[in-house]
């Protein structure tokens, strides 16, 4: 082995340093596309307004796929080499010895090209023996593990990226990647990705300094942490434009020519004004939402959607699903909750399998008692979609999960065509929070309730399960609280 090769490679590529936040790490690809007000906040927001927000389903889902995925490179790479280290620098240096070595393959590799401003981590190093490379008659090429059925687009960037920096220290260009998806391969062409990713690292450095601004997204989710709540207060108090729901980047964009530049400049600029910059429907949606901001009321769209149609019942509902973190990742409902109006109470039915879920939809109906004088009430479609498809898989129940379909009433629809409301949009944990409404835990959402149960059936500990239902319950409630301010609010009407 020629460590000379090695010390030149890695003084090469290091630069005397390791990596550091102006580096480009292949990892932040998503980010970069989809998140790139994050990306700007971390060179340009105030330090101490990052917030770390743990997130427990990435974590869980981490473990799981390094698990598993180590344990495919095993079976299928008898001979392979996993890269251990304290530190990256001598992970960097580990992955090159390896290579140096010409190991048949390489797991948990790191590779850095530090004058280029970009890194990355690589899950395998395949050795193929063609062509010459700086290590000898052969050459790597990377094979990445996603858990996905598809191939997205930051995925082959992502990789494409990692190849690039692959190429550069080994002297030798694979064209192809391959990229291991949940049951399939697929492999990535770099030379149609070449110059996209270009275009996209020019974007990053511009925003690294200081050339560039993205917008942020809509709140509660303007960015992702440790800059979501940041990115929410400074998109709130600014009244973006962002905070109107209908309206595209480029749409934004000619309101901002026209220099309107928050909610309350399209209020004021007034409706006929708006019809000579945007097309319909969007003039007059910007021109409502923004007069429901200014005057902290819901404006009301057309009657007749709502208030919705009662009856002597009225039970709303809410599903959680969950992945099961094992080797099918087989997904199942295991939480049905439902807030009563009428006893005020929560009721909740659990699954432990995904064998059980039918059990607890029949739990469900015989809840209901008396149908025709029933009405469930849920937000979006999501809850009714899924039933309709247990009735074509359960000949047995067919006709229970049909009649819970029957008794289904989305309120989302009802209140969308109903009014335009001071909120960025039309999902529950927007429009409620505008009126008052807030959820009790801060450390459980959607993502992490699944890790709770996750653990709950691995522990046994009912305090896990409690937040899960906690959770659930306030997404029950959050829809009655929202139907009576609405009932009660002062409405304003369309002129």
């Amino acid at each position: 082995m020629d460590e000379t090769l090695i010390d030149t490679l890695f003084s090469r590529f290091s630069a005397g340093r390791t990596p550091d936040k102006t580096d480009f790490n292949a990892s932040k690809m998503f980010s970069l596309l989809e998140d790139p007000f994050g990306i700007w906040c971390t060179f340009h927001a105030p330090a101490e307004e990052a917030v770390n927000e743990l997130n427990r389903y990435e974590n869980l889902k981490v473990r799981t796929d390094r698990n598993s995925r180590d344990a495919w490179i095993k079976e299928h790479f008898p001979g392979v080499e996993f890269v251990s280290a304290t530190n990256d620098t001598d992970r960097f240096k580990g992955t090159l010895r390896a290579m140096a070595e010409g190991k048949p393959a390489v797991a948990n590799a790191a590779l850095w090209n530090l004058p280029a401003s970009v890194y990355g981590s690589i899950n395998l190093l395949r050795r193929v023996d063609e062509g010459n490379s700086v290590f000898g008659p052969y050459h790597y090429r990377i094979v990445q593990f996603k858990r996905a059925h598809d191939l997205k687009e930051h995925y082959a960037l992502q990789v494409s990226l990692l190849n690039h920096i692959l190429a550069d220290i080994q002297g030798y260009t694979p064209r192809y990647c391959r990229v291991e998806l949940k049951g399939k391969t697929t492999e990535v062409d770099y030379l149609e990705h070449e110059e996209r990713l270009e275009r996209e690292l020019a974007y990053f450095r511009l925003i690294r300094d200081g050339k560039a601004k993205p917008e942020a997204h809509k709140p509660p989710k303007a960015a992702n942490p440790p800059w979501r709540v940041y990115a929410n207060k400074m998109v709130e108090q600014s009244k973006d434009l962002q905070m109107l729901p209908a309206l595209s980047a480029e749409m934004r964009q000619c309101l901002k020519i026209y220099g309107m530049f928050s909610t309350d400049d399209v209020a004021r600029a007034g409706l006929e004004k708006l019809r000579g910059i945007l097309e319909e429907p969007y003039a007059t949606d910007a021109y409502y939402n923004s007069v429901a901001y200014l005057h902290h009321k819901p404006v009301l769209k057309e009657e007749g959607h709502f208030p919705p149609p009662a009856k002597k019942r009225n039970l709303y509902f809410d599903f959680e699903a969950t992945e099961t973190f094992t080797k099918d990742n087989q997904s199942f409902v295991y939480l049905i909750g439902i807030w009563d109006k009428e006893e005020d109470k929560y009721v909740s039915f659990v699954a432990k399998t995904p064998e059980e879920e039918i059990k607890i939809f029949e739990q469900f109906y015989d809840y209901i008692k008396d149908p025709a004088n029933t009405v469930l009430y849920h937000w979006t479609e999501y809850e009714a979609k899924k039933m309709r498809k247990m009735a074509q898989e359960n000949k047995h129940d067919e006709q229970k999960l049909n009649l819970l379909v029957s008794l289904c009433y989305d309120l989302k629809v009802a209140v969308q065509k109903a009014f335009y409301l001071p909120a960025p949009s039309f999902s529950l944990k927007a429009a409620a929070p505008a009126f008052g409404f807030s959820w009790r835990q801060d450390d459980c959402g959607a993502m992490d309730s699944m890790v709770y149960f996750t653990n709950w059936l691995k522990t046994g500990r009912d305090e896990l399960l409690q937040k899960v239902l906690m959770y659930n319950e306030d997404d029950c409630k959050a829809m009655l609280y929202l139907e009576n301010k609405l009932k009660e609010a002062d409405i304003l009407k369309l002129k």
